[in-house]
């Protein structure tokens, strides 16, 4: 007997995500400036303009949503490494930095959390 299996994979819609978002905290000495791009399936995201990760996207609202309301990625330097965790709450995205230090400088690792608003075209 062969068992039917569902097909369960959605094409997420990303334009919730995609823009450039900038830092509630104009005081904010960490990231200031996203830019997020849609390139596929996933996202294309520069901090600050400078520095750029691909990131995979979520459904936040359940699985048989197709809006795409968070995503992860992961920054990677020569000194350290960041992991990004957002999501979009009530028009707001939500970050979580997690920085990793892996040179000699004796650094702590950090945790931030940061929120943005979507500029204006």
């Amino acid at each position: 007997m062969t068992a039917i299996v569902p097909d369960l994979r959605v094409t997420l819609d990303l334009s919730a995500l995609t823009g450039t978002w900038k830092n509630t905290n104009a005081a904010s000495k960490d990231v200031v400036v996203l830019d997020i791009k849609a390139d596929g399936h996933e996202l294309q995201i520069t901090a600050n303009g400078w520095i750029s990760a691909s990131a995979h996207a979520y459904s936040a609202d359940g699985f048989e949503s197709r809006q795409a309301l968070a995503f992860n990625a992961t920054f990677e330097h020569r000194d350290f490494e960041i992991r990004l965790q957002a999501n979009i709450k009530a028009g707001v995205l939500v970050i979580a930095f997690l920085t990793r230090f892996h040179d000699d400088s004796g650094r702590s690792n950090t945790f931030v959390r940061e929120f943005y608003y979507r500029s204006a075209p």
